[in-house]
């Protein structure tokens, strides 16, 4: 399996203290709600940076891109990782913590998935357990719509990072300048899509089966994480 150089560039940029930041806003709701977790299942599980603060766990992970999983394995050697999808996964193991962060659900398309992702969890939960996510808000794409483009470095290089609204959908057309040497670099682009929808749609498609126990609003209402549990 070949890790893309798109990959490469993602792991020369790994945002650690951001990584932190995600995974210690999980693990707080989870000892407000779950007194003794031990199976945690995290989608979306990229690259592994979040889910390697979780080792006092046992640690599953899964991931659509098989680059991703690959890398994630020497960075939580000792999770058990797969290649699948968020809204049809199937696993043997069930789950005291189902989590995902960084806006994951977002990329999923179309809501039908959302709502598959969310069966699917419920599915893989242990009586009690908690499905944890966090998401976009339309807050966020009336921010989006004002931001100013700029060239940004980081330690790969340098990125341009070009988003475009559209309705509900977040479409980024991103160009990453990676150092060669001194004065040469090379382009690598990447585009993808999001869907942002109403808070209160996703709270009435969670309720079918989850108690919304709290919808965490943060970075100024851009995000919102829902913590659920198995009813």
């Amino acid at each position: 399996m070949m890790v893309t150089d798109l990959t490469k560039i993602w792991i020369s940029n790994i945002d650690k203290k951001a990584a932190k930041v995600r995974a210690m806003r999980i693990l707080k709701v989870i000892k407000k709600y779950h007194k003794r977790p031990k199976n945690i299942l995290e989608l979306g599980v990229g690259l592994g940076v979040v889910l390697a603060h979780f080792k006092k766990y046992n640690m599953y992970g899964l991931d659509l891109k098989k680059d991703f999983i690959k890398s994630a394995k020497n960075i939580v050697p000792n999770a058990k990782l797969f290649i699948q999808s968020m809204h049809n996964f199937k696993i043997r193991n069930r789950f005291d913590i189902i989590f995902s962060v960084h806006e994951c659900i977002n990329e999923v398309k179309p809501y039908k998935n959302w709502e598959a992702t969310f069966k699917s969890s419920y599915n893989h939960l242990n009586e009690g357990g908690l499905f944890i996510f966090d998401m976009r808000t339309k807050k966020h794409l009336e921010f989006l719509k004002k931001q100013t483009v700029k060239l940004e470095r980081n330690p790969s290089g340098y990125v341009y990072d070009n988003t475009v609204v559209k309705g509900h959908k977040l479409t980024w057309n991103t160009i990453y300048f990676k150092r060669i040497k001194k004065d040469l670099y090379k382009i690598e682009k990447d585009r993808y899509s999001e869907f942002v929808y109403p808070v209160s749609k996703v709270k009435k498609s969670l309720s079918k089966d989850f108690k919304v126990l709290e919808a965490i609003s943060f970075e100024k209402g851009h995000k919102v994480m829902f913590v659920c549990r198995k009813l």
